[in-house]
């Protein structure tokens, strides 16, 4: 009888501390290879003084390492990369004989300790990129002062694979000098929801949602700039779901521009399928994404995107036929495929929301995601 395959999954957050699109990713992904016969590990630090140090969720199992701030930020926060890179590699090290292969979530600062980790414990590694473009990951770490160059070295030396989520990302590695063998090409997944979900659409109002973090990269300023240029008249309502720093400027700039009334703050939310069950548009005016977990789950619920043009989106939505598309940064452009939605009939939204379904089902259902990590997990430790 074959071995269980086991794998340790390495992020440089995780709930409860971060709701991100990367957590909730790791989560779904993680429970998925369980049902495969994995055993799944997942380490990553932790902040906050009430966060368990250990726990499960199924049969995952949750490890964090307690630091004063976040690993992957450099800067003022340099203490903590330095603890966080001697503490995680000494533990990934110690605890080798337990893992199979280590797989990091996103190629930061965080990466360099549970790669060195790896590396002492002669097992194969994986790294996710999370950004393409103009934040791609090894170029970010490049750019930090004094160590960032050494910690982009160290990440591409010691690294087994990189995982591509997109294509963009594909195209930067390869830029970067990486051999096509040690690029993967893997998107994000998303668990489709039952059929049977009901749709609470109201015909009287046209509601667009956002999901995601409120910080500057989402540029939700010019998400609610372009709602302002709408007439008053027109029954159209912003539903923002999620928390950020920006959140108090956000709600001031509503006030503002007066549109407060039909701007709804609706905060971190756990279960989003409600919001997008009754939501007629996802909208995004992101300036930088890898491949969005939030675009994802709405083309899942049959919600069509209106969204920036910025990496791993033109991997999935096809302009006119399943969402949306607009110049990431362009304020008018935004206003004009906004215009453009409100103008659809009732017909051609559902139309565009199932061809978006369709789309997700067919290419990123979770459990096809997980089936191919388990081929490349498998592959590298054979």
């Amino acid at each position: 009888m074959r071995a269980p395959l086991r794998v340790l999954l390495v992020l440089p957050t995780y709930l409860p501390e971060t709701f991100g699109g990367a957590e909730q990713q790791t989560r779904k992904l993680s429970a998925a290879l369980s049902a495969r016969g994995a055993e799944v590990t997942i380490l990553t630090p932790c902040i906050g003084k009430l966060t368990p140090r250990q726990e499960s969720a199924g049969a995952v199992r949750i490890h964090r390492l307690r630091q004063p701030h976040l690993p992957n930020l450099g800067g003022r926060y340099m203490l903590s990369f330095l603890t966080w890179t001697l503490r995680s590699a000494a533990w990934i090290a110690r605890r080798g004989g337990s893992y199979d292969v280590v797989h990091v979530i996103h190629g930061r600062l965080h990466a360099v300790g549970p790669l060195l980790g790896a590396a002492f414990a002669r097992k194969p590694s994986l790294v996710k990129i999370g950004r393409g473009g103009g934040h791609f990951d090894l170029g970010v770490v490049r750019k930090k002062k004094l160590i960032g160059p050494l910690c982009a070295w160290l990440i591409e030396r010691l690294t087994t694979g990189f995982v591509a989520n997109s294509r963009e990302i594909a195209e930067d590695l390869e830029a970067r000098g990486v051999p096509q063998s040690k690029v993967h090409r893997i998107p994000n997944g998303v668990v489709m929801p039952l059929p049977e979900t009901a749709r609470r659409r109201n015909e009287a109002v046209r509601r667009f949602v956002y999901l995601g973090r409120l910080d500057s990269e989402k540029a939700l300023d010019l998400m609610i700039d372009g709602f302002a240029e709408l007439p008053g008249d027109v029954p159209a309502e912003l539903i923002l779901v999620g928390e950020g720093d920006c959140g108090p400027s956000l709600k001031a700039q509503a006030a503002r521009r007066g549109i407060e009334g039909r701007i709804r703050f609706a905060g971190r939310v756990e279960d989003v399928a409600p919001c997008l069950a009754e939501a007629d548009f996802y909208v995004s005016t992101s300036t930088s994404e890898g491949m969005s977990n939030a675009l994802l789950e709405a083309m899942s619920h049959s919600v069509p995107p209106l969204t920036s043009h910025v990496s791993g989106v033109s991997d999935i939505v096809e302009d006119g036929v399943t969402g949306l598309l607009f110049a990431p940064g362009n304020r008018h452009a935004f206003v004009d495929r906004l215009r453009e939605a409100l103008a659809l009939s009732r017909e051609e939204r559902e139309a565009m929301g199932r061809a978006a379904a369709e789309r997700v089902r067919m290419h990123y259902g979770m459990d096809h995601i997980a089936d191919l990590h388990m081929k490349l997990y498998s592959a590298l430790v054979r």
